[in-house]
């Protein structure tokens, strides 16, 4: 017996050390990640606004100053969420719903206002073009994201990923074993 409690000690030790190593792990990963994107990020907006390195050293601090304060606003907000969670946990019923959603409501006007400041606080450093370039720079690298990825997707679905950009994102219909369309009879009159 005790072996066999000395066995599971050990199991449970090695088990929990195996889970703070692969936690760490994780974590190491997604601060590579991370510095791989805004490394990823500088270099994009570089080539797109065409800024100069004497422009790159004023814009680039500016725009760091604006990431990090909206980080801490979604920040404050998951936070003020998490604490209403935590509050109804035992009964759903007791969720503040109105307080989530003054929390968030918040939380967009000071990003929006965040915004606001960091493209005006832009004027002495970009050109008009420049400016009005990075105003829509976000949306237009989520637009191209967003392009590769159903690209990535549909090839990756062969021919009924083909099938479904001919057809406009409509599904190929069903068909029985003999390859015939499942539910349709050319000579059936409706």
């Amino acid at each position: 017996m005790k072996k066999i409690l000395i066995l599971l000690a050990l199991t449970a030790g090695l088990y929990a050390q195996d889970r703070g190593d692969r936690e760490a792990m994780m974590k190491k990963k997604m601060e590579a990640g991370k510095e791989q994107r805004e490394v990823w990020l500088i270099a994009t907006q570089t080539t797109y606004l065409d800024l100069t390195s004497e422009q790159a050293e004023k814009f680039f601090p500016l725009q760091n100053e604006f990431h990090k304060r909206s980080e801490e606003a979604k920040k404050a907000n998951s936070e003020k969420l998490r604490t209403l969670r935590s509050a109804a946990k035992d009964d759903r019923s007791k969720f503040d719903v109105d307080a989530a959603i003054d929390s968030k409501v918040r939380m967009k006007g000071t990003l929006v206002r965040l915004e606001s400041k960091f493209l005006k606080d832009t004027k002495g450093i970009l050109t008009e073009q420049q400016r009005m370039k990075l105003l829509f720079f976000e949306e237009r690298m989520k637009s191209n994201l967003h392009k590769k990825m159903s690209q990535k997707d549909q090839e990756g679905l062969g021919a009924w990923g083909k099938n479904m950009r001919d057809r406009k994102g409509t599904p190929p219909p069903p068909q029985d074993q003999n390859g015939t369309k499942r539910g349709f009879d050319s000579k059936r009159e409706r």
